[in-house]
């Protein structure tokens, strides 16, 4: 009694864990719980669940409640490690090369402007203002950039967000992390080359983080291939759910072993799924069961490590680099969304949606540490880096999800009626004059956009839209033509939008050119609903001279879906469910 009653008392003044000894299962149980209860409380106070969660953590962790010994928290490192994989595998799930053919200008000046103007503030900050060494400003100028996926797809998920911003934002932050790793490493054999007196070579410095990347590259593809071989070719009997937790596992522990990052790995793992795998659905899908605990364990973990203790040793060089990072943050995507000449509600919102940032932050600072030549900057490098990491996992996401509901995106992750009433199926400034050159080209562009190649041939979907053009025009007047197909297999609806500025010959029933053409495929069992489709788009297009005009007059596909979105076009897209 009087030992226990002892470290009762140590634990009161903070000398001891209030439980030194425990089992690792009853640690999770733990953990899981305070992530539900601080789920539930942040839909109450009206915070994001990522925030209130790490928040759940940093409160039994060993700066307040100090439940459990902190070592023991390292025993949850392939959970973490694994929860890392998974994150990687979703933002690569948002890399579909067919959904950003017309966005990939604006993701691309968006990432590489973030990246150029936070590290260059960042740099500068803390070189020329905090003073610190050469070293310390370029790996943490190089850190910086990183935006958490984990947070990112987070706060999307909890927000039901779907839209051109969120499209933009999660391809942004994947292309991020590719970005942020390869440089750390340019910078990292910069520094090598030039503490070993080394003869500098520009191509070296280059060469060895694309050397990295590849074999990523190769970790990924393979494991990749290896899943789309199993659920198509072989037909495996394993479930997709057991599929997928197999994947990232052994994605992330051939990285690990290999001295890999397992969470580039698991992107390449994730682009590859979603762009050549016809099941992606159903193993993305399959996850569902489980993310959210996956997500609440790696963000209360997150939170038993913080150490407000780094706040004080990083001292102004902290603070100076919070805010540099968050002038860099802002204005750097903000600039790449004004060069691609992005719609309005990118520009406005981009600049706050990229500011948590955690998992791969936090990883690079402990690689930096196990790096002898780097080993004396560690302690600064950790402790101003971590200061970041505290603020930001904090309030990013409360300014992510605000970003979100302003553009108009928020609850709108939900399947409409029309469906392809998004920015990668809509093609401008269709060229030619003569109507069945035109079909042929949109039946390409929708055969292309919609991967349609297991469920028919081009060929056969030309032949289809041929047939019913030739039986009746499908020009219905004020300047619109929905010529349709009907398909043995696929999605319940397809479709695509071609615009023609001069305006085509169809034959129309008011004998006026066409100007806006809806192509719709819709497979044989779910022709009831091609009805019901054919009929919205007839009273969206049909009906509203305004809208056909200003499409008339829209540059971009993303100005022509900013249109569509709009609250007289949602009206008469109803979701699914509705």
């Amino acid at each position: 009694m009087t030992l226990k009653f002892t470290a009762l008392i140590d634990w009161i003044h903070h000398e001891r864990a209030l439980l030194e000894e425990v089992n690792i299962l009853f640690v999770l149980a733990v953990i899981l719980i305070i992530g539900f209860i601080f789920s539930r409380l942040a839909r109450k106070v009206k915070l994001p669940s990522v925030t209130m969660q790490i928040i759940g953590g940093i409160i039994i962790g060993p700066h307040l409640l100090n439940l459990f010994n902190p070592v023991i928290y390292e025993s949850f490192k392939p959970i973490t490690n694994f929860a890392l994989g998974f994150i990687g595998l979703a933002i690569g799930s948002h890399l579909d090369f067919r959904k950003l053919h017309n966005s990939g200008k604006r993701i691309f000046l968006i990432t590489f402007c973030d990246a150029m103007v936070t590290s260059m503030l960042v740099f500068s900050a803390l070189y020329w203002l905090a003073g610190l060494s050469l070293v310390s400003s370029l790996i943490i100028a190089a850190i910086s950039i990183t935006t958490a996926p984990g947070s990112t797809i987070n706060i999307v998920k909890e927000k039901r967000a779907k839209g051109i911003l969120t499209k933009t934002l999660l391809a942004s932050v994947a292309l991020n992390n590719v970005l942020v790793i390869v440089l750390f490493y340019s910078i990292y054999y910069y520094l090598f080359a030039h503490s070993s007196n080394a003869d500098f070579s520009l191509i070296k410095t280059i060469l060895n983080p694309l050397l990295f990347f590849l074999e990523s590259l190769i970790v990924g593809g393979v494991v990749g291939y290896t899943v789309i071989y199993f659920t198509e070719k072989h037909k495996t009997k394993l479930s997709f759910l057991t599929v997928v937790v197999l994947a990232v596992i052994i994605t992330v522990g051939a990285s690990e072993t290999l001295h890999f990052s397992g969470i580039l790995s698991s992107l390449i793992l994730g682009i590859m799924l979603t762009n050549y795998s016809r099941n992606k659905s159903d193993l993305f899908g399959a996850f569902t069961d489980i993310e959210k605990e996956v997500f609440s364990l790696f963000f209360v973990l997150a939170g038993t490590h913080f150490d407000f203790h780094a706040i004080l040793l990083a001292g102004s060089a902290g603070g100076i680099l919070v805010i540099s990072r968050f002038m860099g943050k802002y204005l750097g995507p903000t600039m790449g969304a004004y060069l691609s000449g992005s719609i309005k509600s990118i520009k406005d919102n981009i600049g706050f949606t990229m500011f948590p940032i955690a998992g791969l932050a936090i990883g690079l600072v402990m690689l930096s540490a196990n790096i002898p030549f780097l080993s004396p900057y560690a302690s600064e490098i950790t402790a101003i880096i971590l200061t970041a990491v505290v603020v930001y996992e904090l309030l990013g996401p409360v300014f992510a999800g605000n970003a979100l509901k302003k553009a108009g995106e928020v609850d709108k992750d939900r399947v409409r009626l029309l469906e392809f009433l998004q920015e990668e199926y809509i093609m401008l400034d269709l060229k030619s004059s003569d109507k069945w050159e035109t079909l042929d080209a949109l039946a390409e562009f929708l055969y292309r956009t919609h991967k349609c190649l297991h469920y028919i041939t081009i060929e056969e979907l030309k032949t289809s839209v041929r047939t019913r053009e030739k039986e009746i025009s499908t020009g219905i007047g004020n300047n619109i033509a929905i010529p349709h197909a009907i398909i043995e297999g696929g999605p319940r609806i397809m479709g695509v939008i071609g615009i023609s500025q001069k305006g085509i010959d169809f034959d129309s029933i008011d004998e006026l050119p066409v100007h806006i053409i809806i192509m719709i495929a819709t497979p044989e069992d779910s022709y009831s609903l091609h009805l019901n489709v054919l009929a919205h788009v007839a009273r969206i297009f049909g009906h509203e001279r305004h809208i056909n005009e200003r499409l008339l007059a829209a540059k971009t596909p993303a100005e022509v879906f900013e249109i569509l979105q709009s609250e007289e076009v949602e009206r008469l897209n109803p979701f699914f469910e509705e």
